[in-house]
């Protein structure tokens, strides 16, 4: 015991002893926030032993502990002693806290300290797609395509940011996820296709317009959108261009609460200034105004622009629509003959008037009837043509023929829930409740969230309370 202090060896005090122990057993026990409290313990009772703070930190984030991973990550950059990958945690930590800058100068420190680029630039893309930082966006892709050359889902992204951007730089990316990933093929093919078209005009604003309709086809409503923006961008005075973006506006705020007025309207009311005569931007503005539930504005600008345009089915059919919300059945099923009698070969128009028919339960056998065998005999193998068909001799109470189209219908495509909804109501109107109540479950768990969803929900509220 003498010689104990000479040689600097003293008895460690049992609180330490007891931290170290804390620490392991949390460890084993799968409690990294509390294997972070007890190293913090240690850390204190040895102050030279200043690398346990970033260990510390790390075991707090591992453990969601947002606020103390912070409060132990900064105090060891404080000591001046984090590691490059005590940075790269920290940056994680400011991500998830919701500092996204200062996320983003903890990862710059980090991109000069020899840490691999992979691990990374997949964190910049996360933050630089939540700032809407999109030329940064573009360089992260660049770089990760060029890490992973394999990955087509990332060049298929790449190929989507530019396509929105720098349309002509789309082209080569695109290309490859065609001839690489048959799953993308179809979607890669779409961009591309409207891309060249479009280029032949030599206008780099109608371009990016056909880029962008080109990604809303595939529901890529924000690339859109920024495709749309940089048509107007380049040509102010382009209808279209606006009218295709209150349209944009709407799908990425539908509901309006991202911005103090009502989506779209700034865009669409732009568009008609500029050209009170465009098809685009009136049956854009239209439909605004049936989705506020404005059905006589909607109704009005319908029937300015079928004046303008008396021979487009596709107006006609939205007229009727509109007609038909406003109670006016005979002036509806005239708007929806007409666009038939304008494109006699076109199922759509066929389907649409039997579905007018069977949703207002209008002229069923006169007009719904004929209309719904017409797009049946038009196009056989589509489920929403063989739905309608069988919604409607649902409704003239034809059982064994409305089940024998809805079967049909789910044979086609097995995924279309709408068909197994009604097969249930078949069952059920027929006494048949057991394969009525499996038909409707199947619908809830198989598209949770949809509308199929909801009307099997309703129907197991009203068969079975």
């Amino acid at each position: 015991m003498l010689l104990a202090p000479l040689l600097g060896i003293a008895p460690r005090p049992h609180s330490l002893a007891r931290s170290l122990e804390g620490v392991r057993e949390a460890l084993e026990a799968g409690l990294p926030s509390r294997a972070a409290a007890e190293l913090v313990r240690v850390a204190e009772f040895q102050p030279w032993r200043t690398e346990l703070w970033e260990s510390a930190g790390g075991y707090a984030l591992q453990g969601a502990d947002l606020q103390a991973a912070l409060a132990y990550l900064q105090h060891s950059a404080a000591l001046d002693v984090l590691s490059p990958r005590g940075y790269l945690a920290l940056g994680d930590v400011y991500q998830q806290a919701g500092d996204l800058e200062a996320a983003l100068q903890s990862w710059d420190t980090t991109q000069q300290s020899g840490i691999q680029a992979d691990e990374i630039a997949p964190r910049l893309l996360a933050v630089h797609r939540a700032l809407g930082d999109i030329q940064a966006v573009i360089a992260d892709l660049q770089a990760l395509t060029n890490l992973r050359p394999a990955d087509v889902q990332m060049r298929y992204q790449l190929g989507l940011y530019l396509a929105a951007h720098q349309p002509e730089e789309a082209l080569a990316h695109l290309a490859q996820v065609a001839d690489l990933e048959p799953a993308l093929k179809p979607q890669a093919e779409a961009v591309l296709s409207s891309i060249r078209a479009a280029s032949r005009a030599d206008d780099p604003a109608y371009t990016l317009l056909e880029s962008g309709r080109a990604m809303a086809s595939l529901g890529e409503w924000g690339l859109a959108a920024e495709a749309f923006q940089g048509a107007v961008d380049l040509r102010p005075d382009y209808a279209e261009a606006w009218a295709y973006l209150g349209e944009a506006r709407q799908h990425l705020d539908p509901d309006g609460s991202a911005s103090q007025v009502s989506p779209g309207l700034a865009e669409l009311t732009k568009a008609v200034q500029l050209d009170p005569a465009s098809l685009v931007a009136n049956t854009f503005l239209a439909l605004y105004w049936q989705r506020q539930g404005e059905t006589s504005r909607a109704l009005q600008v319908l029937e300015e622009i079928t004046q303008l345009y008396p021979e487009n089915p596709a107006l006609l059919s939205e007229l009727g629509n509109a007609l038909a919300q406003t109670g006016n059945l005979q002036a509806a099923l005239a708007a929806y003959q007409g666009a038939v009698s304008l494109a006699p070969d076109v199922p759509d128009y066929w389907r649409l008037l039997a579905s007018f028919s069977a949703r207002y339960e209008y002229q069923i056998a006169a007009a719904g009837l004929p209309a719904a065998r017409r797009a049946v005999a038009l196009d056989p193998g589509n489920p929403a043509n063989l739905d309608v068909l069988g919604q409607v001799l649902l409704l003239l109470q034809d059982f064994t023929s409305a089940e024998r189209f809805f079967q049909r219908a789910v044979g086609a495509d097995p995924n279309y829930a709408a068909g197994h909804v009604r097969l249930g109501l078949v069952y059920a109107l027929r006494g048949e409740m057991d394969p009525a109540f499996n038909k409707w479950k199947q619908v809830e768990l198989a598209a949770p969230g949809s509308t199929a969803a909801d009307q099997a929900q309703r129907l197991l509220d009203n068969y079975f309370p």
